[in-house]
């Protein structure tokens, strides 16, 4: 089967959906199947003779937002989809994004060529999004003409079936357990370390990470490792000086992956505060680091992780709440392991490997 993926960002950008795609590509390709990709036309994203870019010159923090250049970017898409579908003939468009999605559906369904679309997040029922990007996302899903629509979190069901959009199916992301796996003697000692893996960005409420800092300060020996770049970077360093705690946050920036896997495998606990979220696969990963979590009880993340079993859950826009249970795990070592060890086996229960089947016979269907 030849599949098109298309995606806002792309391998080596930071995002789960960058991720995501190019860890479907890797299985899809180990399955026997042709994929390609096209992906912004971004400097930070690494061309290859099957990923192909489209548009204005972009950076990775515009592509989430509706500015002029990136409507120019999607008219483009529209055209090359014409130009281009024709002599690719893909089995499959999945489409990783909606309004790319919308605007290559015209000519997807002039060659007859069969959409899927997977939202890694959903936003139009959400108020804490700005308007204008809810209702464009609310259009783009019931207008251009997907198959299916796949969500990565079961609370995403649940928001199409409410908005009358059919079609939605659920494939959750995976993670390679093997990667992540932690050897006996790599556990830090000493202090204890708090490990954030993602975008820099107002969505994961690091500034509440920041103030939990404050409140804990001179009452425990600990760190916090924020590891990620973005646009929201040089406000964080700020408030971490504000408040006196510059000196227990650490900012690495982007890391290799190499690097990435010596964090989770390093560190003591991971610490997830966002404000709003599917199912993020940074917490996958963490979990098959077996890594206790402290994460915020938002989007499909309960649907997942259950508080006191294999995670802590806490509300967002709480940062002494998230001060308590940061409190909690460093003074109660067994509620650490036993956090650990179901975070572990939560892990084992998904796989690329599934997921890249699961999506093999929603191809097929369609």
């Amino acid at each position: 089967m030849k599949i098109l993926h298309l995606t806002k960002k792309y391998y080596p950008m930071i995002g789960g959906d960058a991720y995501t795609v190019n860890s479907l590509k890797k299985q899809q390709i180990r399955i026997g199947h042709t994929v390609y990709i096209l992906t912004s036309n971004c400097d930070e994203i690494a061309r290859d003779e099957k990923v192909f870019k489209f548009g204005l010159k972009d950076n990775s923090a515009n592509l989430d937002k509706i500015t002029l250049q990136r409507l120019i970017s999607l008219t483009f898409l529209f055209f090359w989809g014409f130009s281009k579908l024709r002599k690719l003939k893909p089995d499959i468009i999945h489409s990783h994004s909606a309004d790319m999605g919308f605007f290559i559906s015209f000519a997807a369904r002039f060659y007859g060529i069969p959409l899927v679309n997977t939202c890694h997040g959903i936003s139009f029922d959400d108020k804490q999004y700005f308007f204008l990007k809810r209702l464009a996302e609310n259009f783009f899903l019931r207008y251009s003409g997907f198959k299916k629509i796949i969500v990565v979190d079961k609370s995403g069901l649940e928001i199409l079936e409410k908005a009358g959009i059919k079609k939605g199916i659920y494939v959750p992301n995976g993670v390679d357990i093997h990667k992540f796996e932690r050897k006996p003697g790599e556990k830090s000692d000493g202090k204890t370390s708090f490990l954030f893996v993602g975008r820099l960005e107002k969505q994961k409420g690091l500034e509440y990470l920041i103030q939990a800092a404050k409140f804990l300060k001179g009452k425990n020996d600990f760190e916090i490792i924020i590891v990620g770049d973005g646009e929201e970077a040089e406000n964080l360093k700020k408030t971490a000086t504000e408040f006196g705690v510059d000196y227990i946050i650490k900012f690495t920036g982007k890391l290799s992956e190499h690097s990435l896997i010596e964090q989770y495998t390093g560190c003591d606990i991971f610490v997830l505060p966002s404000l709003w979220e599917g199912l993020p696969l940074t917490l996958l990963e963490a979990a098959a680091a077996g890594l206790p979590i402290i994460v915020t009880d938002v989007g499909g993340i309960s649907s997942v992780f259950t508080h006191g079993e294999n995670a802590l859950l806490v509300k967002a826009r709480n940062s002494r709440e998230l001060a308590g249970k940061m409190q909690e795990l460093m003074s109660d070592k067994e509620l650490q392991k036993t956090l650990s060890t179901s975070a572990r086996k939560l892990a084992e229960k998904y796989s690329w490997e599934n997921s890249a089947k699961q999506l093999e016979n929603i191809y097929t269907d369609v």
